[in-house]
């Protein structure tokens, strides 16, 4: 089973002694009546005297989740409905402290609810108290003083939310016991915590993923302790670290793409907690904040304060039970997608707990020392660490408060006096995909604006170049102002670099500079980053953006999302993964008329490619210029998609203009095929008649969870493109010529060499010759590059070369002026980026850049696969040889520049009758990276025909 990068890095240590030294220590066993699993007696165990029931008297009348489940918490896995029963239990015995309510669905349509727990004053008068905390929340509709008013008067709120990994999964069982804790002690702590927080409990982030691991696991179980034990390893198929469409929803914030995190994002909105907590695992040892280097720069240093606070509270707790933890080490709050970056940008103190035992460590597991490590022990540490901090913000609530309204006061001053204080967006290339980036920033509570009419910016700086100018920007574009109480939310999604502490980029290049200098069999220093460096939405939705260094008044009304469903409606809207945006981008036959000749679309908007695949898909015949083409007296440009009114039935026009509607495509109408000045036009041999794609998506072992994840979401709910989805193992047996075009997600490269075989591999060629299309991205690239695969003259750079060569006042600067200053040696291979920003250069005149008209586009460069040119194909993208090629992140000086300078990112090179498209990267990464989508769909739709 693939982990985490931090998990591996806690872990792997221990599991390869204990699979080597300590194998067949097992200890006896006991078989219980209620699970008929074995329980390993070891007097070593961490919870061997913890007892969830030990703080003091409880209320009789609200049950113990043990007694509701019918075995004791951590016996086993509990499944989803049934956590929801024992937690709906709890709050109708209790429901002057407890109040439920629904958030939204899953995409298998499992509901979401959060429990809200506080003393009953408090739940009696809630309504008053979100009142209080909206005014708080909003510094330009209070004063300093009537803020401080406020924080006096009103609990402060914390937020828990558990297992956003589904099989991180004791914090899914200590959402019970907590709950349970907070609903029914009576004991003077938890009465003192009720009076002063409001707890909002989200017991499970991820409920499709755990309860994929939870069923397998059950199914599985002997609870045996050794790492190599089957139950330890799920099956690729399962893997319930990620949800339904196999999304890791720990870095799907700043997008929210998921139903998932929609819903939860809208109860963090809804409830603005100062402390949010996402408990996961599993670790060696329990972790807790403060939080290591990097840290976000508009988190700001007053965080640091809160870290050291809660986490002394929570090192007292556990100094109490004799229990080992850490904090610091590689947990950072830098990349702004995380469930404890996103909050801490709103103004919380958000964090990750991360426990140790449970989860994919099973009911037991074998530490090197010899000791058992059990799945109650980590229930029990996210226990004792979720009501630790609830204690601890209670005995300081109007202090916490007072910070969160200061942080957010800064945020809207910071907006105003920054260099950078606005951020506009283009909506003419593509209304819907400009539209799509509004919507992702209102569901994360950043106001937007829609521009009414034209106005202007002295300094303008383009996200895709390197002037600085005055510019007019039209009506409809769209405009977010930094001077904003949700300010730094909208600074570090938006920002086209973010910055780095000195501190630790020079710790990395100080690492690096130490690589360089080892032999090829010396060990290497690793290097911390934990995410990638660039994330700028504007950058990844491939939308022309601006920011400004100034802000006049711009007329136009704030945005607003439609409003969400409830019911059965939003299980609904979940279910289909609609994607609700906050203005009509038209679409449809332009005017209504109908055509005597043709329907024409141009490529640039991502929905064209899903109109002509519907069209196809209900048998319509439709066709594509390869060549800009004439059509009553309008030059439509290369790529322009044309449906020739002859060929097709009546049905015709009202279809196309009820599908255009949907995909949001203005469809024009042409009533001659003659040409006045134009060389081509709609009745020329450059028109090339399309066919319906027939699409396999390979998944399984040796392929990424999250590569293949993106692109299922893409095909099934952006493009509604339908595939099959096939395992590496069935390429070997299936019936290629079935099939007209093959992608391949990112995955190991190694792995997919050996699952393929010499067998498959050739079937793939000969497949390939015969006319399919197969499509690579980011590792299976590698793998279809390698001289073993035969497929392609491409080769990764250095590839014939040794492989082994390759606080308050924390300062900080941009990564460009750091490496500008350190700068060692030349490495000949390249070093691995930690996902950063580069220009690449198109060839326009090729069929795989249909719909891109500007000359560069920036992708997202990840790891050290990088390319040579094709020496007999098209090389379609290109790294620019001289010139700007840096956007953002971070990058090795006297490396990565210099390696990737006229390298590949987008390769076809023609293999008999068809044709190998290498991706050098994941074109869909998150399934938020937008930017390619066009590329994509062009070898998918285009590929089979050219």
């Amino acid at each position: 089973m693939p982990l985490p990068t931090r998990t591996r890095r806690r872990v792997a240590r221990a599991a390869v002694l204990a699979c080597t030294v300590l194998a067949g220590v097992a200890g006896s066993a006991l078989v219980t009546a209620s699970a008929q699993l074995p329980v390993w007696r070891d007097s070593l165990r961490d919870d061997s005297a913890f007892d969830f029931y030990a703080g003091g008297a409880y209320r009789p009348a609200v049950p113990r989740p043990d007694s509701l489940l019918g075995y004791a918490v951590g016996r086993r896995n509990t499944q989803y409905a049934d956590q929801q029963r024992v937690l709906q239990a709890i709050a109708s015995a209790a429901s002057d402290r407890v109040r439920v309510e629904d958030i939204g669905f899953t995409a298998e349509g499992r509901p979401m609810r959060v429990y809200v727990a506080s003393a009953p004053e408090n739940i009696a008068r809630l309504d008053a108290i979100r009142a209080d905390l909206a005014r708080l929340a909003d510094p330009r509709l209070t004063s300093q003083a009537e803020a401080a008013a406020i924080a006096d008067r009103i609990p402060a709120v914390v937020m828990l939310s558990f297992s956003v990994h589904g099989n991180e999964s004791p914090g899914f069982e200590a959402a019970m016991t907590i709950l349970h804790q907070l609903a029914s002690g009576t004991d003077a702590e938890t009465v003192a915590a009720l009076q002063n927080t409001i707890v909002v409990i989200n017991p499970s982030s991820n409920p499709d993923g755990h309860e994929r691991f939870a069923v397998w696991y059950t199914s599985m179980a002997v609870g045996n302790p050794d790492p190599s034990a089957m139950e330890h390893r799920e099956p690729w198929s399962v893997q319930g670290r990620f949800n339904h469409y196999r999304f890791d929803m720990n870095r799907d914030v700043i997008a929210s793409t998921q139903p998932e995190v929609q819903a939860i994002l809208r109860a963090m909105l809804r409830w603005k907690p100062q402390v949010a907590v996402d408990l996961h695992g599993q670790t060696e040892q329990y972790f807790f904040p403060p939080a290591a280097q990097p840290v976000n720069a508009n988190i700001g240093p007053e965080s640091a304060k809160w870290l050291d606070v809660i986490g002394r509270g929570n090192a007292t707790a556990f100094d109490e039970n004799g229990w080992l933890y850490y904090v610091r080490d590689v947990f950072d709050l830098y990349y702004p997608g995380y469930w404890d970056t996103w909050p801490s940008l709103t103004g919380a103190t958000g964090m990750t707990y991360e426990t140790d035992g449970g989860g994919w460590k099973g009911l037991l597991w074998r530490r090197e020392d010899g000791s058992l490590l059990s799945f109650r022990d980590g229930i029990a540490k996210h226990h004792v660490a979720g009501l630790a901090t609830v204690s601890t913000i209670a005995a300081r609530k109007a202090e916490r408060l007072r910070d969160y309204a200061a942080f957010r006061r800064r945020a809207v001053a910071e907006g105003r006096t920054a260099r950078m204080k606005r951020v506009v967006w283009s909506a003419d290339e593509d209304p819907a995909r400009a539209a799509a980036l509004a919507a992702a920033l209102l569901r994360s509570g950043i106001e937007v604006r829609r521009a009414e009419r034209d106005f202007g910016s002295a300094r303008a700086h383009a996200y895709s170049g390197e002037r600085v100018q005055g510019r007019r920007f039209p009506a409809g574009s769209y405009v977010v102002d930094l001077a904003q109480p949700q300010g730094r939310v909208a600074r570090a999604i938006l920002e086209p670099s973010p910055t780095v502490e000195s501190a630790f980029a020079a710790e990395q290049l100080a690492r690096f500079r130490r690589n360089q200098q080892r032999g090829p069999g010396a060990p290497r220093d690793g290097y911390e980053f934990y995410d990638v460096t660039a994330w700028a939405l504007p950058v990844a939705f491939g939308l022309e953006a601006w920011w400004t260094e100034d802000a006049p008044g711009v007329d136009g009304e704030l945005l607003t999302l439609p409003p969400v469903p409830t019911g059965a409606a939003l299980a609904a809207y979940a279910a289909e993964g609609s994607e609700a945006l906050p203005v009509d981008v038209g679409g449809g036959v332009v005017g209504g008329a109908r055509a005597s000749t043709a329907y024409l679309f141009t490529p640039e908007r991502d929905g064209s490619a899903r109109l002509a695949y519907r069209l196809l898909a209900e048998g319509f015949r439709v066709a594509v210029a390869t060549r800009p083409v004439e059509a009553d007296g309008y030059v439509y440009g290369r790529g322009t998609y044309v449906v020739r009114v002859t060929r097709n039935d009546s049905s015709l026009h009202s279809r196309i203009d009820a599908l255009a509607r949907e995909a949001a495509v203005d469809v024009r109408v042409a009533n001659t095929a003659y040409t006045t000045e134009a060389q081509f036009g709609i009745g020329s041999e450059p028109v090339v008649s399309l066919r319906l794609p027939r699409v396999a998506i390979i998944g399984d072992e040796g392929i990424s969870q999250t590569a293949y994840g993106a692109l299922w979401w893409a095909f099934e709910r952006r493009f509604g493109i339908p595939f099959r989805p096939l395992s590496l193992d069935a390429l070997r047996s299936v019936d290629l010529s079935e099939l007209d075009v093959i992608i391949m997600p990112s995955g190991s490269a190694g792995t997919i060499a050996s699952r393929l075989g010499r067998g498959a591999t050739d079937a793939l060629k000969g497949w390939i010759e015969r006319g399919g299309t197969l499509v690579t991205t980011g590792g299976s690239t590698a793998w279809a590059v390698s001289a073993d695969a035969g497929l392609t003259t491409v080769r990764r750079v250095g590839a014939d070369r040794d492989s082994a060569a390759a606080g308050d006042s924390v300062p900080r600067v941009a990564v460009d002026s750091l490496l500008a200053v350190v700068s060692p040696g030349a490495v000949d291979n390249p070093v691995p980026v930690p996902g950063a920003h580069m220009d690449v250069v198109l060839d326009r005149t090729h069929w795989l850049t249909h719909g891109y008209e500007r000359p560069r586009v920036t992708v997202l460069v990840e790891g050290s696969t990088f390319l040579t040119l094709s020496r007999t194909g098209t090389n379609v993208g290109v790294f620019p040889q001289t010139g700007p090629l840096h956007r953002g992140g971070f990058l090795w000086p006297n490396n990565t520049e210099r390696l990737l300078r006229n390298t590949a990112f987008l390769i076809e090179e023609p293999l008999g009758d068809g044709h190998l498209v290498l991706f050098q990267n994941e074109p869909t990464f998150r399934g938020w990276w937008r930017a390619l989508d066009r590329m994509l769909l062009n070898a998918v739709l285009l590929g089979p025909v050219m």
